[in-house]
């Protein structure tokens, strides 16, 4: 007992000082394409799916809810946020063999092109935006270009390197656009425990390129499904468990600060009007200082909430509503046996304040 008490404190002491050597290097969004979601169903729910996960998108959402389902699984989607702006694409397997649940989802993120801009020529007047000789009051010249006699003599101005304030010149010929696209491999691996626990972990392969750079990541989720009565579900994701790793052809490095997803869900059957009721709530508690871009911040957590309904009748056409981080989502889905397959049609819509609204489709098969 004493040994196991040492080695579990050496393990935690290592994994203390793993997260504090990440939060060094951290990057606060560095990880944001990989929380787009997956599924048109668990995203019409407000993308509160952590407790449910029992879908061929669980290996995304609780890892843990893989093994729960049974046989095999595959699911599509394709979305394009924003007015198409970014396009967003997601396909995953799953199969399930006695308590054992493997699965593989790969994700991609393209940005569509992007205009290079470094090769433009500008206006080397200062930060004023005048010619003049800073600092002398040349008429015409506010002298206030970052002048200081003693730290800054020069100012800004002549200085061969744009600042805030010039004017830069427009010209095509010294454009060059690129892309931006991101790659996300899961390899999910769960097993059950007993009847109701389950647990599970996704390890996460990522590429990303940015113009002419491009970065290699590795990462791991861990989750686990509790479900004590058939009316209740709980369930944890802890996403980037140990801090997700980016290292860029550039030198530069990026640790994405582990996120913890947490939610309830409660399900109600409604046999007379052959019916089933679904209700979740989840919170996404990060670690990064997002303060005013979350719903919710004290010091650098922050708390992010999503809700979602779903009344499901005769097991074939559901209607969904929800809340993602304060946006309002809906969906529909319509499941139908084909060929001896079960297969799901389901769509989402999200609602944004600022940007044009996304819709997302999927396409599921059990077999």
């Amino acid at each position: 007992m004493r040994f196991r008490n040492r080695a579990f404190a050496l393990a935690a002491a290592m994994l203390a000082a793993l997260l504090l050597d990440s939060a060094s290097w951290a990057a606060k969004y560095a990880g944001e394409f990989l929380y787009v979601g997956a599924g048109g169903r668990a995203l019409g729910m407000g993308s509160a799916f952590v407790a449910v996960a029992d879908d061929a998108s669980a290996a995304y959402w609780n890892p843990a809810g893989v093994c729960t389902r049974t046989g095999q699984s595959a699911q599509f989607m394709h979305s394009e946020r924003f007015g198409g702006l970014i396009r967003y694409d997601y396909l995953s397997y799953s199969r399930v063999s006695g308590t054992t649940g493997l699965g593989a989802s790969l994700f991609r993120t393209d940005a569509g092109r992007i205009a290079d801009t470094t090769d433009l020529e500008w206006y080397d007047t200062g930060s004023d935006g005048v010619f003049g000789v800073d600092g002398e009051g040349v008429p015409g010249d506010a002298g206030d270009d970052d002048y200081d006699p003693s730290t800054n003599p020069g100012g800004t101005e002549g200085n061969g390197v744009w600042d805030p304030g010039e004017e830069l010149i427009y010209d095509e010929g010294r454009i060059s656009y690129g892309g931006s696209v991101d790659w996300a491999l899961y390899l999910t691996w769960s097993r059950q425990l007993t009847s109701d626990l389950s647990v599970g972990g996704s390890a996460k392969l990522i590429q990303r390129g940015l113009m002419d750079h491009s970065a290699y990541g590795v990462g791991l989720d861990l989750g686990v499904l509790w479900r004590p009565v058939p009316a209740l579900s709980c369930g944890l994701n802890l996403q980037d468990a140990f801090g997700t790793y980016l290292f860029w052809d550039t030198g530069s490095n990026e640790a994405v600060l582990p996120t913890a997803k947490a939610g309830l869900a409660l399900h109600w059957p409604l046999r007379k009007f052959a019916s089933d009721i679904t209700l979740s709530l989840d919170g996404d508690f990060r670690f990064e200082g997002r303060e005013f871009s979350a719903q919710y911040h004290l010091g650098r957590m922050s708390l992010d909430t999503h809700m979602g309904l779903e009344i499901t009748v005769r097991n074939l056409v559901s209607l969904r509503v929800g809340s993602n981080e304060g946006s309002m989502t809906a969906g529909a889905g319509l499941a139908l046996p084909l060929f001896g397959k079960r297969v799901s049609l389901d769509y989402a819509f999200l609602s944004h304040q600022d940007l044009d609204s996304t819709h997302r489709v999927s396409l599921g098969v059990d077999f």
